[in-house]
């Protein structure tokens, strides 16, 4: 296969999954020459104009994860100059900050020059900063040298950039970076942070262990902004499962988890389809996206209450299934004196939910296919743009297919694993081992077919 027909390949895959469980892409057989066509891919404004239900539009992300686990030295300079075209883009706001970390070294030198440069855009410099920031996650042996990037930066910054500063104490405060908290003090003197990022300076000594509590009173980030009074979600006094499971996404959540209690039923409902079991040690951490990404409980209390709650779901999603009786857990709007269903965030779930299945046979997986249609058409860039042409009955009318389509899987892998486990019933009579063989031999059975 040549470097042509690689790219060739990236340009048809398509749509990918968010999080960091990234497909092998050098199954494929990148090799190091392949990395100018791979960042030729990933500059190629022309895609970004491609339908957005086509597969072309997701090679950049492809040729750009690619670039990340080739490891390339050659990737670093290339890829920053293009932060400041994709600092916007949802996907590679993420995402190319997680390249950056698999390139290491080489990218550290050529980032806190990005970070610094004020010819670039504030976004692109996040980017940097945050890129810089992953390094000294993935390899520790660079922390001290990256927070030191980070000090340097704090000493003379830009003032106007309120964004990048606020999201700099954050990254600082993701590496425990207690060594910079004189840089800190006088970063926050220069009065350039948004606090509304990582806190106020007296949050910052609190996180990092310098002090214990507040001499002021916490800032009313709303006012500061001019926004509405924020609402801090209060934990639910009634013993309502589904209102808890939502106070703990509220808290928790964030953009690679589990948004709902909606999306959650969506998660247990692909599981409860699958064709062999999902462990909770698996399913668990999917819920926040990965381990890496679990929250910072507030006590051990917390973390019983919610596997308390989530069990009870799971149990019952696996319950109402096998008793052919289950809903799914549908949001509902109110709007002009009508009651509007949504079901977006239950169909994403579902899609997080077959993430974690196992491989499926082409028969099983052209089922499965079929199937998620419906579901991929509430839950999917493809998927919304077919939707913006529908008129509002059409869009019900798909919604109602979504139950059935379930209940067709989840009673096509039932019927698999119960015809799995049945126990082996034999055909004919039992032969003894003294019995004539029923080969017709002549023989007794122990001299013949059972010798």
């Amino acid at each position: 296969m040549t470097t042509t027909d690689r790219i060739k390949l990236l340009l048809e895959l398509g749509e990918a999954d968010r999080g960091r469980d990234w497909p092998d892409y050098l199954q494929y057989g990148f090799v190091e020459t392949d990395v100018p066509a791979l960042l030729d891919l990933v500059a190629d404004e022309a895609l970004d104009q491609a339908s957005s239900d086509s597969a072309e539009v997701w090679a950049p992300l492809h040729a750009w994860r690619t670039l990340g686990q080739l490891g390339s030295s050659k990737a670093a300079v290339p890829l920053i100059a293009q932060f400041d075209r994709l600092c916007d883009d949802d996907w590679a706001l993420p995402e190319l900050s997680i390249v950056m970390g698999m390139l290491g070294e080489p990218a550290i030198i050529p980032l806190a020059s990005c970070m610094n440069d004020l010819n670039h855009k504030e976004f692109g410099r996040v980017l940097a900063a945050d890129s810089l920031a992953e390094i000294a996650k993935r390899q520790i042996a660079y922390r001290e040298r990256i927070i030191q990037c980070y000090r340097d930066y704090m000493r003379s910054p830009d003032l106007s950039s309120h964004a990048l500063n606020g999201l700099l104490i954050g990254r600082l405060l993701d590496l425990d970076a207690k060594e910079a908290i004189d840089d800190i003090r006088l970063f926050f003197a220069k009065d350039c942070v948004d606090i509304s990022c990582a806190g106020d300076l007296e949050e910052v000594e609190i996180e990092l262990g310098f002090r214990s509590k507040r001499s002021t009173p916490k800032p009313d980030y709303a006012q500061l902004y001019g926004l509405e009074s924020l609402q801090v979600p209060e934990k639910p006094q009634s013993d309502d499962i589904l209102e808890t499971i939502d106070f703990y996404f509220m808290r928790y959540g964030h953009d690679n988890s589990v948004v709902d209690v909606s999306e959650l039923d969506g998660f247990f409902a692909a599981l409860a389809c699958a064709p062999d079991a999902v462990l909770p040690s698996r399913w668990m951490p999917a819920i926040w996206g990965g381990e890496d990404q679990a929250p910072a409980w507030k006590d051990k209390q917390e973390i019983n209450d919610f596997t308390h709650v989530v069990f009870t779901l799971y149990n019952h999603v696996m319950q109402s299934m096998n008793d052919d009786d289950y809903e799914a857990l549908f949001l509902e709007r109110e709007a002009e004196g009508k009651t509007h269903t949504i079901v977006d965030e239950w169909c994403e779930g579902f899609l997080r939910g077959i993430n974690l299945w196992g491989p499926l046979t082409a028969a099983d997986a052209a089922l499965t296919e079929d199937c998620i249609q419906v579901i991929k058409l509430f839950a999917t860039e493809a998927g919304f743009a077919q939707l913006e042409t529908m008129d509002e009955n059409s869009v019900i009318a798909q919604q109602r297919l979504i139950e059935p389509a379930v209940r067709r899987l989840f009673r096509h892998f039932f019927e698999q694993r119960n015809q799995a486990s049945a126990p082996y019933v034999r055909d004919n009579l039992k032969v003894g081992r003294n019995d004539p063989c029923p080969c017709g031999s002549g023989k007794k059975y122990k001299r013949c077919c059972l010798h």
